[in-house]
């Protein structure tokens, strides 16, 4: 059984009647949500039934995860929280990978969401991003992704090998073009476009590009979502780490 640091309140209703949850799980799970109704509660249940992986991954990182649920109550950032969570149980779901939750998170500034071992000796890192239902309905949806794009180019860790993925609906995943998009923003970069600096905490394109080849790749987490690799990236991730990595969504809920 695990020990508990506040008591409990109530079972959330998810578990009252689900018998295959475990004695185990069902504690993690109250634990985690303090016993409250959730809006992740059903799926994050669901999740932790369907693997033990998962399972420890949860109990590791409890508290952290307690934390986050208790800090998202709108449905917008639970919905972010959700695209974090769903990332973890995709990889988990594959032996070869091991992940690590917000490793960098002592250290001064922002880090990715996760260090992912693959085979026991190959480590990267990848940060989890979502647009947002107004979000990626706006005119503009390249704008909208180049402000994630640069709001999150400064937590790729120099030295380690970075991937960016970014929870979109379905339809926005297929109207992107990815590599159309990307080689548009490094033209802006390198041309001093105003408009790109005025968006930007990048003063030069030295500055850019700095953070940039830090980049090794970005993958839509859609069904049939995009992956663009960075051939400029110092160090690159092995092709077959983003094949796998991107065979993962299969079935990736739509987190529009």
């Amino acid at each position: 059984m695990l020990s508990h640091s506040a008591p409990l309140s109530r079972t959330p209703r998810c578990l009252l009647y689900n018998t295959d949850v475990t004695k185990q799980q069902a504690d993690l799970i109250a634990y985690v949500f303090e016993g409250q109704p959730h809006l992740l509660s059903a799926e994050l249940t669901r999740w932790i039934e369907d693997s033990a992986r998962f399972t420890a991954f949860v109990e590791t990182y409890r508290d952290k995860i307690r934390k986050k649920i208790r800090l998202t109550r709108e449905p917008e950032t639970a919905l972010d929280l959700r695209g974090e969570l769903e990332v973890a149980y995709r990889l988990l779901s594959d032996r070869r990978l091991e992940v690590a939750y917000e490793p960098y998170a002592s250290a001064k500034g922002r880090g990715p969401d996760f260090a992912v071992t693959y085979r026991a000796n190959l480590v990267f890192n990848i940060e989890v991003a979502r647009m947002r239902m107004e979000e990626s309905s706006l005119p503009r949806k390249e704008e909208r992704f180049l402000r994630i794009l640069l709001y999150k180019l400064g937590q790729m860790q120099p030295g380690k090998p970075n991937l960016l993925v970014i929870h979109t609906r379905e339809e926005l995943a297929r109207s992107l073009d990815l590599g159309k998009l990307m080689q548009e923003i490094k033209t802006r970069a390198e041309g001093k476009d105003p408009s790109f600096y005025e968006i930007s905490r990048y003063a030069s394109p030295a500055a850019f590009y700095k953070d940039f080849l830090h980049l090794s790749g970005i993958l839509l987490w859609a069904a049939d979502g995009q992956l663009w690799v960075n051939k400029q990236a110092r160090p690159a991730l092995a092709g077959e780490v983003l094949r796998l990595v991107s065979s993962l969504r299969s079935g990736a809920s739509l987190l529009g």
